[in-house]
């Protein structure tokens, strides 16, 4: 006898063609997992575009279907979705971790850094300075409880914005975020504090223009895409 949740995956088929549904559950698995926090269905559409609820809701029903052999799952809480690893292999985990070094790495104060200085900023701002994705840096900095995400822009997606922590200060020595050394005091070479100078005069006049605009992160004197990883 078939698994009802198989039934109710395949009756799907009504209304959406193989091919067409698994493109939706490879967006919607793609969505859940550069996701920071959990999502609401409505939240997932959003993203994609013209689908319906139901069918955002079969995707979610189907990803989990798979992933019951796997060591994560999608875990729902509050009409929420996020996938995590199952609750058996948690020990495990801690265990490799227990002790790595927990200092940050060269990409990780890069973002810290882009943060600390443009906050509030979003994700997709972040990637476009550095030319890369940093979802998984943004995941570690919040997971070492150094930047937080500080509320939704009114715009397309409602984006989560994020802000430095009161233990960045403390992490840090600082008691306030004007304590921040201007970039220009920062110990780089005449050419890089010239371009660092250019880059926050063009920050703060996009800022006020299009906060969408791309600025280079040349321009403000961190590594080339070819240099750096996500």
């Amino acid at each position: 006898m078939e698994d009802s949740s198989e039934l109710n995956i395949n009756s799907n088929e009504n209304n959406l063609s193989k091919s067409t549904f698994d493109q939706l559950k490879t967006k919607v698995e793609a969505i859940l997992f550069v996701a920071d926090t959990p999502l609401e269905a409505g939240e997932i559409r959003n993203w994609i575009g013209e689908v319906s609820l139901a069918d955002i809701r079969m995707a979610i029903r189907a990803l989990a279907f798979e992933y019951e052999d796997r060591a994560f799952e999608i875990y729902e809480k509050d009409n929420k979705y996020q996938i995590k690893t199952r609750n058996e292999h948690l020990n495990l985990i801690k265990k490799q971790y227990a002790g790595k070094a927990r200092s940050l790495s060269k990409n990780a104060l890069e973002t810290l850094a882009i943060i600390a200085y443009r906050q509030p900023i979003t994700r997709a701002q972040i990637n476009a300075l550095r030319q890369v994705d940093s979802s998984s840096i943004v995941q570690t900095l919040k997971e070492k409880d150094l930047i937080y995400a500080s509320g939704t822009r009114k715009e397309v997606g409602n984006p989560l914005e994020f802000r430095t922590t009161a233990k960045f200060l403390e992490v840090f020595g600082l008691n306030s975020l004007n304590e921040l050394p201007s970039l220009r005091s920062l110990q780089m070479n005449i050419d890089d504090q010239k371009k660092a100078a250019l880059a926050l005069s063009a920050i703060e006049e996009n800022s006020s223009e299009n906060d969408n605009k791309v600025v280079n992160s040349s321009d403000i004197g961190f590594s080339s895409p070819d240099d750096t990883q996500g």
